[in-house]
């Protein structure tokens, strides 16, 4: 397999490649820039190398599929894509802070502030739903918070989208997503309903 192209220093397609900020299990995430771009910027990078999970592959190829077609405060905003047959990738908005799951620690929060944060995230679900999107991973680590105030929901590998083929239902029999937060559906092999989306949230605020 063909070495990765990314590293610090590189310059892929016009992103110059910064520090590596986050090593996930499934892609890693690079602070970018580009002489054209002024916005603060990520490049997510697929986990591809020889004996790495090929759900991540077929996840990834979901995002690429999606990230470009969300638009408003509640999604971080898209500028690229890379392909496989080259390095795979998307570089989106960079959000300053960071995840809810930052906030587990601080547990358990007053009543009115877990009300207000709820209602923000449900706010997002709902512009996501109208998109045509059903996110599958609400859970503490894919939601963040605009200085501004707004719930932005993040990571959308395992997502379903009404107007797109859905490769995780086609390449795989079992349920991909955080067994806690999943919805009692999704091991029937439901993946187009919104109201997944809602049971995870309710676990979330519970």
């Amino acid at each position: 397999m063909a070495k990765s192209l990314i590293q610090s220093g590189a310059v892929l397609d016009g992103f110059v490649i910064g520090e590596c900020v986050h090593h996930g299990g499934m892609a890693t995430l690079w602070s970018v820039t580009h002489p054209d771009i002024s916005a603060p910027l990520l490049m997510k990078v697929p986990r591809v190398a020889e004996g790495e999970d090929p759900a991540a592959i077929v996840s990834f190829e979901m995002e690429q599929l999606i990230l470009p077609r969300l638009k408003g405060p509640h999604v971080p905003a898209w500028f690229a894509t890379g392909d496989f047959a080259q390095q795979a990738y998307v570089v989106i908005e960079r959000i300053p802070g960071v995840t809810l799951y930052k906030r587990l620690p601080d547990l358990p929060i007053a009543y009115e502030e877990a009300r207000v944060m709820v209602g923000k995230i449900a706010t997002a679900l709902a512009d996501l739903h109208r998109q045509h999107v059903v996110h599958h991973d609400v859970k503490p680590s894919s939601i963040m918070f605009r200085e501004s105030g707004e719930a932005v929901l993040i990571d959308y590998g395992l997502s379903h989208h009404n107007h797109l083929p859905d490769l995780l239902q086609e390449e795989f029999r079992v349920p991909f997503g955080t067994a806690p937060y999943m919805a009692p559906e999704r091991l029937n092999g439901v993946r187009d309903d919104p109201r997944s989306d809602l049971f995870s949230l309710g676990v979330l605020l519970y």
